[in-house]
């Protein structure tokens, strides 16, 4: 199964001068782990509640630094064709929880998170998605 299936289509996008508490207030009211951050580069970043957290164990002005200032700049993408076992190893080789998915012409497609890869792959696993009996 490709990951265009499953990621999440209603994507959070903010700019990176977003102050770091507008970014978590979208992103409560949503309810999502993460916003798309594009840059004047045309390159997606990605600001997530990690990042929040940290600016926050680091007494930052939440409400005056701006999200280029803890957003992961050079985030890593993903084709909508990659399968649920790729996209898994590339995020636990990378160590994050969320994946930019981008088409071939550079248009975002959305964002997977690790729980909706968790989703897809006990679908994919679980005797019940293959007739079989719980355990």
């Amino acid at each position: 199964m490709g990951i265009g299936e499953l990621v999440s289509k209603s994507v959070l996008s903010v700019g990176p001068s977003t102050t770091l508490r507008q970014a978590a207030r979208a992103m409560t009211e949503r309810p999502v782990g993460s916003a798309v951050v594009m840059t004047e580069q045309g390159h997606p970043a990605i600001i997530t509640e990690r990042d929040l957290l940290r600016a926050i164990a680091e007494s930052v002005d939440l409400d005056r630094t701006p999200v280029e200032e803890y957003m992961t700049p050079d985030a890593i993408t993903a084709s909508p064709s990659w399968d649920v076992f790729d996209a898994s190893e590339r995020m636990k080789e990378g160590g994050f929880r969320h994946l930019i998915v981008v088409t071939e012409n550079g248009a975002i497609a959305g964002v997977l998170s690790m729980r909706d890869l968790i989703v897809a792959l006990l679908d994919q696993c679980s005797p019940r998605a293959s007739g079989g009996e719980a355990p």
